[in-house]
C-alpha cells in the first residue's frame, strides 16, 4: 500500500475485493443493499447525476451509509482490477470501518 491517504484507501478497496468481502457495479451493489448484505457503499466522484441519485436513493432506503470519494472511478477500477467502477459495496463490517476512515483521511488531505 501507499503511503498518502488516497493510495491507502485505493489499496484498501482492492483488498476488499480481492478477499471477496465486496462488490463493484452499480447493479451489483444495489443487489447486495437489498440482499442485506452491504456495510458501505463508496461512490466515485464522477458519477452521473442518475447514477448518483440511484446509489443514494437506494442506499437511503436500505439505511447503509453511502461515502462519495474523491477517487474517480477509474482510479478505484484500477485498484480493484476493472476499468471503470461507479460505486463499490464493502460487506464487511470491519473493512467497511477501515473503508470509512481511510476515505475520511483522503478527503481531509484531499490527496
Amino acid at each position: 500500500m501507499g503511503n498518502t491517504p488516497k493510495e491507502r484507501l485505493l489499496g484498501m478497496l482492492g483488498l476488499c475485493i480481492r478477499a471477496r468481502r465486496a462488490v463493484c457495479g452499480t447493479v451489483n451493489v444495489c443487489e447486495s443493499l437489498k440482499a442485506g448484505k452491504a456495510r458501505l457503499v463508496v461512490a466515485a466522484s464522477d458519477n452521473s447525476a442518475g447514477t448518483e441519485k440511484r446509489l443514494f436513493d437506494r442506499a437511503g432506503y436500505y439505511g447503509i451509509k453511502i461515502i462519495k470519494t474523491t477517487l474517480t472511478s477509474a482510479e478505484i477500477g484500477a485498484a480493484t482490477g476493472k476499468p471503470l467502477v461507479a460505486a463499490m459495496a464493502i460487506c464487511d463490517d470491519s473493512m467497511a470501518s477501515a473503508v470509512e476512515r481511510l476515505a475520511e483521511e483522503a478527503s481531509a488531505t484531499n490527496n
